[in-house]
């Protein structure tokens, strides 16, 4: 069966690998069933509440464009919201799937300050050559193009 133009299972599995990866790193436990003690409802792509640690997680390939850079702005606003409830012990963690993806928030760019006011950690996890390569083919795949 073909799949959509939009469907996302390779960025999915490229996420759980960045996710598994960033926990032997960091010797994190993140727990899928966690919900974090705030008042509003959000959630992030991932959690440690014994370590307080919180993560977004962004499986793209390449440099950042279009809707995608509101997507990441939207994940620094939600992790900056999460510190303000949860208080500055909690560690807020972005992480990205290549350096280039990551640059946005690296760079001088008005993002890439509020992330370090916001105190959001950036780690990058690169993808297997064969991870790598669904992922850019899931990308080339759902290229939007506005109609002329």
């Amino acid at each position: 069966m073909t799949k959509h133009l939009s469907d996302s299972s390779e960025q999915r599995e490229a996420e759980s690998h960045m996710l598994c990866e960033l926990e032997k790193k960091l010797d994190l436990h993140f727990d899928q069933g966690a919900r974090l003690p705030v008042s509003v409802g959000v959630q992030p792509d991932a959690i440690d509440l014994q370590n307080k640690v919180v993560v977004e997680v962004y499986a793209r390939v390449g440099a950042v464009k279009g809707a995608q850079l509101h997507k990441i702005k939207g994940d620094v606003l939600k992790l900056a919201l999460i510190g303000k409830e949860l208080g500055s012990d909690w560690r807020k963690i972005m992480c990205f799937a290549s350096d280039s993806a990551a640059g946005y928030v690296q760079g001088k760019s008005w993002v890439a300050e509020a992330a370090k006011v916001f105190g959001i950690e950036i780690h990058v996890v690169a993808l297997s050559s064969e991870l790598q390569a669904k992922v850019m083919a899931a990308q080339t795949r759902q290229k939007m193009v506005n109609p002329t």
